[in-house]
């Protein structure tokens, strides 16, 4: 009998010992935190922060994640993105097993991505689209159509130029309103890409515009009539006295003042005004600021290139004899350049580049050995001011062929010297632009 009393003893005790390890699995306070994959709460515009959700909850019937209040996952992990810059708060609420229910927020913050790279700003095709910016970042990563995909909308019909001053970027097009695009002349932040207005040209006065250059808030239009001005804060037009003949062809800023070539003439502007003339030694084929304050400048004939003192105008002329310097039919300059070294192709494949200092030409490659589908040369030569890399974008051909196209990036200080090559990224290229150019 003493034994049955022990045995029921122990299963009694038992019987306690498992009902009390069940109340210990009850966490009195238990914590809520949201961690990111990277440690940081902050990210790039249109990049994705990765958020987990972390509890010591010993189940977790749901999960509800907002940014700023509103609902946007029930997932357990939630993949934050935006498009625009800022603070935003994400909220996490969860549910437990035995009625918990927790809450938190955290702030993230959303950077801007667009200072530091290069952009190649595409025409489209001028029946059925607008045109499109791709962005290039220092990393080497391309994003294409980065302005719709910053404020959902297009912009114009046959985009023909772009400039960045102030932290503005301004986008030039040819046709404006056409094909759902949004404007002749949009202008953003730079650095994010936000839409700040838009420019229509009520008066209906300019002609297909292709240039666009600022200088505070002188904004310079060069269409088929000449050059106008137009103040940003007022929107008033006002034509630019002897500025017909004005190049279909980028115009150039150094210090307050602005230059475009006028056939073998590089006019200088000051102040919505002409203020003096700079005759070249040859039919001129395109202009760009230089690294020191100075202007360069190249004639496709006879193809020299020329460094221009632009207090004196006096010129340094250097003869090409390898090379043309042609730049096509294009709007684009024939050359680009990284301090005293011009790249060239006379609007073909063959690479050349012009030492400066040295008073050297040479060689570099011929792109079509590169990318196979090479086959047109399309205002597509950019060289990054900083780091020298060349950017070539190609197409195909025209037709439905221009969909076949490359934009090309080389370092000619690595073997292999191609470092990327992004297939179906551009649509009649307009030029390439470096943000550490302006």
């Amino acid at each position: 009998m003493k034994m049955k009393k022990y045995v029921v003893f122990v299963i009694i005790a038992l019987s306690i010992g498992f009902v009390s390890c069940s109340d210990d699995d009850e966490i009195p306070n238990p914590k809520l935190e949201i961690t990111s994959e990277t440690g940081e709460d902050a990210v790039a515009q249109l990049d994705t922060l990765y958020l987990s959700a972390t509890t010591d909850l010993a189940k977790v019937n749901g999960y509800k994640w907002t940014v700023d209040g509103t609902e946007v996952s029930k997932e357990a992990t939630y993949k934050f993105t935006n498009p625009k810059t800022g603070t935003f708060v994400i909220g996490l609420s969860v549910s437990g097993d035995n009625g918990e229910a927790l809450t938190m927020e955290k702030k993230v913050e959303v950077k801007s991505r667009f200072s530091y790279g290069a952009f190649v700003l595409n025409e489209g095709n001028m029946g059925n689209e607008t045109g499109t910016l791709t962005y290039i970042d220092s990393e080497g990563v391309l994003i294409d159509s980065v302005y719709y995909r910053v404020n959902g909308t297009l912009l114009g019909n046959v985009c023909q130029d772009l400039f960045i001053a102030d932290n503005k970027i301004y986008i030039i097009s040819q046709n404006g309103a056409r094909n759902g695009g949004e404007g002749l002349l949009t202008i953003a932040r730079a650095d994010n890409l936000e839409k700040e207005k838009v420019y229509n040209d009520a008066s209906e006065t300019l002609s297909w515009p292709t240039s666009v250059a600022v200088v505070g808030q002188d904004i310079y239009l060069r269409d088929n009539k000449g050059i106008y001005l137009l103040n940003a804060s007022t929107e008033t037009l006002t034509y630019v006295a002897n500025s017909k003949g004005a190049a279909k062809a980028r115009m150039a800023v150094v210090g307050n003042k602005v230059f475009a070539m006028n056939g073998s003439n590089i006019m200088v502007l000051e102040n919505g005004a002409i203020t003096g003339t700079i005759t070249a030694p040859g039919k001129l084929s395109g202009i760009a600021k230089a690294y020191d304050g100075s202007l360069w400048a190249s004639c496709s004939s006879p193809a020299k290139i020329l460094k221009i003192n632009i207090t004196d105008y006096s010129i340094d002329a250097h003869d090409i004899s390898e090379s043309g310097l042609g730049a096509g039919w294009g709007v684009a300059p024939a050359f680009s350049a990284t301090k005293d070294v011009l790249y060239f192709s006379n609007a073909g494949f063959n690479l050349y580049r012009h030492n400066f200092t040295e008073n050297k030409t040479e060689f570099v490659t011929k792109i079509s050995d590169h990318v196979e589908d090479a086959k047109m040369y399309y205002n597509s030569l950019g060289v990054n001011p900083k780091t020298g890399e060349v950017i070539y974008a190609t197409l195909k051909g025209y037709g439905n062929d221009y969909k076949i196209n490359d934009i090309a990036v080389f370092d000619f200080t690595k073997d292999p010297t191609l470092q990327h090559d992004f297939k179906g990224s551009n649509s009649f290229p307009a030029g390439v632009f470096f943000t550490s150019y302006f």
